[in-house]
């Protein structure tokens, strides 16, 4: 993928409907499995257009992502990268944009939970992230940068 062509753009509530429709394609099997079923109301009590930053090729979406700051670390709360840009770089051009950012603030320390059956899980693993709790479906995990 030709990464220079990406821009992070900061999401705006006409995002929404983008952001709401590619989490539940990339994420709808595995809520329904490990959760009972999917709660559009869940996405829409949770989506910050401040907090969110949308992925852009060419002026079009192709995903986003959201960090949240905690009191004493930075939270990877949603990445989403559209279907057909998956295992072509993206998701580790934009980790590798999350650290630099976070690497620069006085709490370089990020956290994430994943279901243990997302291959993104493996990402995270490849990173250099390790998980510090099991929660049954999915683990938290963390890296100190």
């Amino acid at each position: 993928m030709d990464i220079k062509s990406i821009e992070i753009k900061k999401a705006t509530e006409k995002d929404y409907p983008y952001c709401y429709k590619l989490d539940k394609t990339n994420m709808l099997e595995y809520v329904n499995k490990h959760w009972g079923g999917w709660n559009p109301k869940i996405f829409k009590k949770d989506f910050d257009p401040k907090n969110t930053k949308i992925i852009l090729k060419n002026n079009r979406r192709i995903g986003y992502f959201v960090v949240l700051e905690k009191p004493k670390f930075w939270y990877i709360s949603n990445i989403q990268i559209s279907p057909r840009l998956m295992g072509k770089g993206l998701g580790s051009y934009i980790m590798k944009l999350i650290e630099k950012q976070v690497s620069k603030t006085n709490k370089p320390k990020i956290q994430l939970e994943v279901f243990k059956d997302n291959p993104a899980k493996r990402l995270y693993e490849r990173f250099g992230y390790k998980i510090i709790e099991d929660k049954g479906s999915s683990v938290e995990m963390k890296k100190k940068l």
